[in-house]
């Protein structure tokens, strides 16, 4: 007899209507465990994509700094390298995603596209020399720190600086043997 009941149970319409109620929210459960695992990789893309947008406006105020600053903001290590790769890092190969999120626009894309071409081109064309000895170039590196103005204005960045802290690590003998930086921005 009992078998007949639970046959019984299973045909009624009050459980074809707790199946499907019990159906709905497993399926909106497994949908809604989906949709937070989308929101949390967006949130995160997100979040990593501001933070090298900041990094780019940072990299575009060193730019933008005389010589002695720029060696200041960088330490240790050759300042021309370090600011060229982090324009490349920060900019190049984020500049699709920067644009589809609205963090530049044409007119300020066209601008840091400018700042690629000129840095493509020195990379090509320049000596050791140029690299090492920007004080020695500076009607070179003049031209690139307008355009970093410039793209900074364009951006509504002009009114950020930056402040450099730099912890270094010494040997017995007095010597850095590494460099902890850490650059933060702030209104002027």
């Amino acid at each position: 007899m009992a078998h007949k009941k639970k046959g019984h149970l299973t045909t009624s319409p009050e459980w074809a209507k707790h199946l499907r109620k019990y159906m709905k929210n497993q399926f909106w459960k497994g949908e809604r465990k989906a949709s937070k695992e989308l929101i949390r990789s967006e949130l995160f893309e997100s979040d990593n994509l501001m933070w090298q947008f900041q990094e780019l406006i940072k990299t575009l105020i060193a730019m933008s700094m005389p010589y002695e600053c720029q060696k200041e903001f960088y330490g240790i290590g050759a300042t021309a390298d370090e600011m060229l790769e982090d324009f490349y890092s920060y900019y190049t190969l984020n500049k699709v995603r920067f644009v589809e999120r609205k963090l530049i626009n044409k007119g300020s894309k066209k601008r840091l596209d400018d700042i690629d071409f000129l840095t493509d081109k020195w990379s090509s064309e320049k000596e050791e020399g140029f690299w090492f000895e920007m004080e020695n170039h500076k009607e070179d590196w003049d031209i690139l720190r307008e355009k970093a103005k410039l793209t900074l204005k364009i951006l509504d960045k002009s009114n950020l600086t930056v402040d450099v802290n730099h912890e270094n690590e010494f040997d017995e003998n007095g010597d850095v043997i590494s460099q902890r930086t850490k650059i933060e921005l702030k209104e002027k």
